[in-house]
């Protein structure tokens, strides 16, 4: 049935190739074994602990076969991407993959499926993981005008990765600037060794669209508080330029069947289009409880639309994370009243309680970071002849300022007095924010 190739396969110029073979029909089949020793990106991109293989590295399979198979061919772009079926390592155990590849004159269709596993026996029946439609021809160059960035970006990279699962490999977004009409963030791509041995370059630059999978990831999570993975693609077209990616650009189109619909570009510094997809579809994959993590994007959100003065530091507390953190550790005022206040706190009736200590809670973190780690229970809030809030420690004088928004409380600590927290200014931005 089918004919063994007597093609080499050179794992350092195509790392995502196993074994190859020729069929009868003139189309191709490669078989290669996932392993969590050789794959090391697949310990870095786990879902409740268990690996995954990242879609662009499905793209990557397919690129790698057509250059090895018609190294005169360049792919323009690929259509009708569909993500199915999800391709885990159960247990960390090696997984084997097939992927098959038919070519015609200027396209081929690719595919990746796996033997189904019942009952500890390998069946007959395929399961389609992959697929993609792959056209052929001469790339073309476009260049557009990004969107302003903003000096303060909404989400840094050490909150990003602290939101997404990603292990280090895949820490591949800087920032996410903004998300407005548009989405803009910042991709930081270095060359990293994704296999267990030396490899050169990847062919379709795996690791810059993972940043925008990534980046749109976050975008439909702080719209719509779903964690999504990436499901279809309309469209992934590549341009031709000599510039680096730098920028990812995002735009909502609307809402699919469990997820979202976007279109977004990776371009240079110079605005020159890397990469663009249009119709890209998220699906939404349960991550487990995910309220805890869109209250901290909100207050992170709350806190960027502040301008906070030289040695001063606005803390934003959310209600919701506070009432629940309280309900499972009711001994948790402790961990940041001085031993005084908690004297006090413990005297009011359980309605006092709860309306004063989302302020101290927040005045507390505020003042941590003003006092460069300090333990909060070692600060003593007091109030001053004009009944402010202030704190003295270490022969230092910080001055508190409090406001509340609906759900959130949020403190100014500074080491000048009374340091206002503007809301006027912000208002449309924060009702959009605490509506989301």
């Amino acid at each position: 049935m089918k004919e063994e190739s007597d093609l080499f396969i050179d794992k350092q110029q195509f790392p995502m190739i196993g074994d190859l073979t020729k069929n009868k029909d003139k189309s191709y089949t490669s078989k290669r074994k996932l392993t969590i020793e050789n794959d090391r990106y697949l310990d870095h991109h786990r879902f409740n602990n268990v690996p995954f293989l990242p879609g662009v590295m499905g793209l990557e399979f397919f690129a790698e076969l057509v250059k090895i198979l018609h190294p005169e061919k360049e792919i323009k772009k690929f259509e009708n991407v569909e993500f199915r079926s999800a391709i885990r390592l159960k247990d960390d155990q090696p997984k084997e993959i097939q992927t098959d590849i038919t070519f015609k004159e200027d396209s081929a269709e690719a595919v990746i499926t796996s033997r189904v596993i019942k009952d500890g026996k390998l069946m007959d029946d395929m399961r389609l993981h992959f697929k993609s439609d792959i056209k052929f021809g001469l790339r073309d160059t476009e260049t557009v005008k990004l969107p302003q960035k903003k000096k303060m970006p909404l989400l840094n990279k050490q909150f990003i990765y602290e939101i997404l699962p990603h292990g280090p490999l895949l820490h591949v977004i800087t920032e996410i600037n903004h998300i407005e009409e548009k989405m803009l963030a910042i991709s930081s791509i270095k060359k990293k060794q994704l296999m267990s041995w030396k490899h050169k370059e990847f062919l379709i630059n795996p690791l810059s669209i993972e940043a925008c999978f990534q980046a749109l990831g976050l975008m439909d999570f702080i719209d719509c508080g779903r964690a999504g993975l990436p499901s279809k693609i309309g469209q992934l077209i590549f341009y031709k330029t000599k510039g680096e990616p730098h920028f990812i650009v995002g735009q909502k189109k609307g809402d699919v069947e469990k997820g979202g619909l976007f279109d977004f570009y990776l371009v240079t510094l110079k605005g020159e289009i890397v990469v663009k997809a249009i119709d890209f579809q998220t699906i939404e994959i349960n991550l487990g409880e995910t309220t805890n993590i869109l209250e901290r994007i909100r207050s992170h959100q709350i806190r960027m639309l502040f301008k906070i003065p030289k040695l001063a530091w606005l803390e934003v507390v959310s209600n919701r994370l506070l009432r629940d953190k309280l309900s499972r550790e009711p001994e948790f005022p402790s961990a940041f009243l001085h031993p005084d206040e908690l004297d006090e706190f413990d005297k009011l009736e359980e309605d006092e309680q709860k309306r004063v200590i989302p302020d101290l809670y927040a005045q507390k973190r505020a003042l941590r970071i003003v006092l460069r780690g300090a333990h909060m229970c070692d600060l003593k809030i007091h109030l001053d002849e004009k009944g402010e809030p202030i704190c003295h420690y270490k022969n230092k004088t910080i001055y508190l300022t409090t406001k509340r928004i609906e759900n959130y409380a949020l403190a100014m600590a500074s080491f000048k007095r009374k340091v206002a927290i503007e809301l006027e200014k912000n208002e449309d931005l924060l009702k959009k924010i605490i509506k989301m």
